[in-house]
């Protein structure tokens, strides 16, 4: 039974780098922000503490769905912001099942990741439910757009320790300021010979 952990700050490419692994390695991604899609479609939120609500419902069910598959011995990608509450969650799981793991930590200049995640929200490219935060679905005549400040910003991700992200196995630290200089295969070939290694 294999983990690979995709972990990081957002807009660093965590969903880009864990579907070019999924491709390598075959096996299936259980991420957060799919889930919480679902939810924002099902259920919905009418203020920011419902939508936070949603949040932490949806990283339960990513780790209720991830002890289901280790005790299932089945090999997993999980990708997800990790806040340090989830990222102990997630470590106890790992000590009662003892995978072999890999984490795939995703960082980057600081200023970089916050302008690529603005730059993303604008251009619509994620679900309208992460970009809006008073309600959605969005009522006839709202604005679609929603810049997140600086400040914002390092108080919903650095402060919740999500560039603090530790659990245990072997680890693989990406700079993810230029995108375009990471190979993901040899990410992928990393990953494969450290995976290899523990089953020694």
């Amino acid at each position: 039974m294999e983990l690979i952990i995709v972990a990081g700050m957002p807009a660093a490419g965590k969903s880009t780098v864990a579907a070019g692994l999924a491709e390598y390695f075959h096996y299936p991604i259980l991420e957060k922000d799919n889930i919480k899609e679902v939810l924002f479609d099902t259920v919905g939120f009418g203020n920011y503490p419902q939508k936070r609500r949603l949040d932490i419902a949806a990283n339960g069910v990513l780790l209720h769905v991830l002890e289901l598959m280790l005790k299932a011995d089945s090999s997993v990608i999980v990708v997800n912001n990790f806040d340090t509450e989830s990222a102990g969650q997630l470590c106890d799981l790992m000590e009662t099942y003892q995978p072999r793991s890999v984490t795939v930590f995703l960082n980057g200049d600081a200023q970089v990741l916050y302008q690529r995640y603005v730059e993303r929200d604008n251009l619509h490219k994620r679900h309208l439910g992460h970009i809006l935060q008073e309600h959605y679905p969005p009522h006839d005549g709202d604005s679609l757009d929603y810049t997140m400040t600086r400040e914002e910003f390092d108080e919903k991700f650095f402060k919740r320790g999500m560039d603090q992200f530790r659990c245990p196995g072997e680890r693989i630290d990406l700079d993810m300021t230029d995108f375009d200089a990471v190979c993901v295969e040899d990410v992928a070939r990393q990953i494969r010979a450290l995976l290899d290694a523990q089953e020694a």
